[in-house]
């Protein structure tokens, strides 16, 4: 329903779409059906609230709600959940002219001395109307003293006036003020009805326009109605009433379908001169960096949809369907992880080219996958490129300690239980045993357990600062690497710490996701309580047999590079130990 707003002198005042298309009557809100029907049903049982609270996103109707509850109270044939729009209170109330409505937007009005003439004003009977009704936009925008000063007339308001508040961040509402009022929540509107809507204004303009324009318009108001029409309006000042999809990407400043499409192409190869060709043109034509990451992670999210059958709205066309196959679902979910991440990051980075480019090659890279059918044509090809020689026999006695064995290990999710058998206590293990154990489980498709521990604190400050895992990470600083099975690695923890041990266990995922970042590697995380070191006797400390077990970077560095193994080690003292 729309209203005439013509003047008194009989010209025509131009008014702007989603004024000329305000909701009139209940009927014609749109997306907030639990708001409606509450607020009807309570209108017609005569339960008036004194107060209402309207939370949600810009656009979506409260204040429009609020003028009608004015209506609804105040029309001439009411109390009445239809206002009739024809009378002299609701032909007021529509033009704005009603003295006993106030709206007051808080942005502006939000002193003290403002609450106070509200709180004089509000005493006094309505002079026209039946009720007084105050509507108080962006309510939350009121100083701490003034929202103090209006709690008093809140909780006990006069029966002729009734206070509805309006806010975008409802979380700035003190509790005082929520519980003395019947809150409701707008939700934003969905595409399709966003689209309906547009099209319902559309044909009351007497203006073409295509179906994929329609649902561009209404994906680039992210959910306001108000937003929808303010697009529409300033597409048909451009188009003549006939409006198409190419006309919404040149009005608006979005990136094309070919753009995007040709984005996609690009990714799918390893061509990375084309991708800074791309980039390049991209930038000559003036785009907005911001506008085409947020419009690339859309499209690679839209492919997405449409790999795992979740998207209708390309599932017909064939460019889109075959651009889709070339990637994987992880692979998808990578870049558009990147782009989304490369968006955030501009605010702190003035050179956007720099940006999009490399936002692009990260995007290029195909991530490392480590199934079995990879991992077993990948350790080879490791070890060809630096054979290690077998260790030539000493002619001295072999020494008799037991070589390093895996700690005992309590039950934890993400492990297969353990044979009893393997775990009797005192079994010495030869060391032709301690080599093969290090080949099947120290290696895990084409990261190793050296790797890991040379990498452990990089990953540690990766989960701290760049995945914003504070607590995780000094959390599991307490712990070390100290096995990899497959693809699970075991982080050893002492005694003492098995508060921490217990909170890794239970919640992995942000080291797996640091390990991912880092390493590339997808490994799951397992958990040990290991004996305190300081415990053991200097004899019976473990000694580091293989390029794998020796934790100090530098040595494992030599060791990889040459092709070296360890066939001794000092007891004198510790060769890692600082020098004082």
């Amino acid at each position: 329903m729309t209203y005439d707003f013509g003047l008194s002198t009989g010209k025509m005042s131009y008014v702007s779409l989603y004024r000329k298309y305000r909701s009139q009557t209940f009927d014609d809100v749109v997306g907030q059906d639990h708001v409606v029907r509450t607020i009807r049903n309570a209108i017609r049982a005569g339960r008036i609230a004194q107060g209402y609270l309207f939370c949600g996103s810009r656009g979506t109707g409260k204040t429009t709600v609020a003028r009608l509850i004015a209506k609804a109270l105040n029309c001439g044939n009411g109390p009445t959940p239809d206002p009739c729009n024809v009378c002299d209170e609701c032909r007021s109330i529509t033009e704005g002219t009603a003295v006993d409505v106030i709206e007051m937007d808080a942005a502006s009005n939000r002193s003290v001395d403002d609450v106070d003439a509200l709180r004089e004003g509000v005493k006094y009977p309505p002079m026209r109307l039946r009720y007084k009704i105050y509507i108080i936009d962006e309510a939350h925008q009121l100083s701490p003293q003034a929202k103090d000063a209006f709690l008093k007339t809140l909780e006990e308001p006069p029966p002729h006036a009734v206070f509805i508040l309006a806010t975008t961040e409802s979380n700035k509402i003190p509790i005082t003020i929520r519980s003395r009022c019947q809150q409701f929540d707008f939700r934003r509107g969905t595409v399709n009805e966003i689209s309906e809507r547009l099209k319902y204004v559309t044909q009351g303009e007497n203006a073409q326009i295509d179906d994929d324009a329609l649902d561009l318009i209404a994906r680039s108001a992210n959910g306001s109605y108000r937003d929808s029409l303010s697009l529409l309006e300033q597409v048909m000042a451009y188009t003549e009433n006939n409006i198409t999809a190419k006309d919404v990407y040149t009005v608006l400043g979005m990136v094309d379908e070919e753009v995007l499409l040709e984005l996609g192409d690009v990714l799918s190869s390893t061509d990375t001169a084309a991708a800074f060709s791309l980039a390049d043109k991209l930038m000559r034509e003036g785009r907005d960096v911001r506008e085409l990451l947020r419009s690339a992670a859309a499209h690679f999210r839209d492919l997405l949809e449409l790999k795992v059958g979740a998207n209708s709205r390309h599932a017909n066309n064939q460019k889109w369907k075959d651009q889709a196959e070339t990637f994987s679902q992880e692979r998808l979910i990578g870049i558009i992880d990147t782009f989304a991440a490369a968006e955030k990051d501009l605010k702190w980075n003035e050179q956007h080219r720099l940006s999009l480019e490399m936002a692009m090659l990260k995007a290029m890279a195909r991530p490392k996958e480590a199934p079995v059918a990879v991992a077993t044509v990948a350790a080879p090809a490791r070890q060809t490129a630096a054979p290690r020689p077998e260790p030539v026999p000493e002619p001295k006695p072999v020494r008799k300690e037991p070589v390093f064995k895996e700690p005992k290990i309590e039950a934890s999710a993400h492990e297969e239980p353990v044979d009893s058998a393997k775990e009797a206590p005192g079994e010495i293990v030869t060391e032709p045993q301690a080599a093969d154990m290090a080949q099947t489980e120290i290696s895990a498709g084409s990261v190793t357990l050296g790797e890991i521990q040379r990498e452990w604190q990089k990953v540690l400050r990766h989960v701290q600062k760049i995945l914003k895992q504070p607590n995780v990470a000094a959390t599991a600083r307490e712990g070390q690497p100290i096995g990899l099975s497959g693809n699970v690695l075991t982080l050893g923890f002492s005694k003492k710490w098995d508060f921490h041990r217990k909170r890794i266990e239970h919640d992995p995922q942000w080291i797996e996701k640091g390990l991912f970042d880092i390493l590339e590697a997808k490994l799951k995380i397992a958990t040990a309580i290991i004996d305190d070191p300081a415990g053991q006797s200097a004899e019976s400390q473990p000694k580091p047999q293989s390029t794998e077990q020796v934790a100090h970077p530098l040595l494992n560095d030599v060791l990889t590079t040459l092709g070296g193994t360890v066939v001794d080690y000092s007891d004198d003292e510790d060769p890692w130990k600082e020098q004082g």
